[in-house]
């Protein structure tokens, strides 16, 4: 083996723990071709390949570990990587990003820790909370947020769609087995969440009678479904988490979805902490899309 600088090593040694040359390109402050061009010129250098696709993510063969090793000696020996590129590799600071409880466990939570893992110096706040929040008071940085229109000083994209469901128990569907809603005891959202679309749904569609139990949480309101308090509209890819739970699309008219935005405020968007999270959080979520999707 024979490799000319610190460089090549580092390059295969943040590729080898990422997985990804969209990640890796953001541990590294280069763009992602930049990556790619490195790993090929140096595997025809050494004339084998260091990596293979497994299951959409690049894995470092056997070949690979002794730049690895030496990679991780020269790291230590260094107190870290250098830097090289027109931005720094090296994220720190403080970094703050919001979610809602349901998206926030249907697997948003290992993506942010993943993306922490990546960039260790950086203290990541994590706010879940349904609410609205207001990014011009600079209460997060990065926000991952189900809405039908964001507002307009807000700049992201719409990453997918959130599909909703509705739900019930076994145990509940036994003691209750009527086929239209009015027959029903319904677990819906409270007064903060009325204007939401799920929320616009649950009061458009289902008779206030029926209407037996409110609250500002998804979690709380399967943790009652699950119960059997009741049948509840709730995102399908947080209902899928909860195998007590049991769909009953015979319950809605047509598919009930809303976006997924990925945002932050118009004056955050160059900062450094806020595009790397932001790139990592959408490769993520789109890549997960069919689980939010409801598929």
């Amino acid at each position: 083996m024979r490799v000319q600088n610190w460089d090549d090593y580092r390059f295969v040694a943040v590729l080898a723990r990422t997985g990804s040359l969209a990640e890796a390109s953001v541990v590294l402050g280069v763009d992602r071709s930049t990556v790619q061009r490195r790993i090929k010129a140096l595997e025809a250098t050494l004339g084998y390949p260091l990596f293979v696709k497994n299951g959409g993510q690049l894995q470092a063969v056997p070949e690979a570990e002794p730049i690895l090793a030496a990679a991780r000696m020269l790291e230590a020996a260094s107190g870290g990587a250098p830097q090289t590129g027109a931005e720094p590799a090296v994220l720190s600071g403080n970094l703050s990003v919001t979610t809602t409880d349901s998206v926030y466990l249907s697997g948003v939570s290992e993506m942010i820790d993943a993306f922490q893992e990546l960039h260790p110096g950086l203290r990541i706040d994590v706010m879940v909370t349904n609410r609205k929040l207001n990014l011009d008071r600079l209460e997060a940085d990065v926000a991952l947020r189900p809405s039908d229109s964001p507002p307009e000083n807000f700049v992201g994209r719409r990453i997918c769609d959130l599909a909703f469901g509705v739900y019930s128990s076994r145990a509940y569907l036994e003691n209750n087995p009527g086929r239209r809603r009015d027959q029903h005891a319904w677990l819906g959202v409270s007064e903060n969440m009325v204007n939401s679309p799920p929320g616009r749904w649950f009061d458009a569609h289902v008779p206030p009678e029926r209407q037996v139990y409110r609250a500002d949480s998804f979690i709380a309101i399967a943790e009652a479904c699950r119960l059997g308090r009741g049948v509840a509209l709730l995102p399908k890819a947080y209902a899928a988490k909860m195998p007590d739970l049991m769909p009953l699309d015979h319950l809605m008219d047509t598919p009930h979805a809303t976006g997924l935005w990925l945002l932050t405020h118009a004056d955050m968007r160059n900062n450094p902490r806020v595009r790397a999270c932001m790139d990592f959080l959408g490769r993520r979520v789109s890549r997960a899309k069919r689980r939010f999707a409801g598929e």
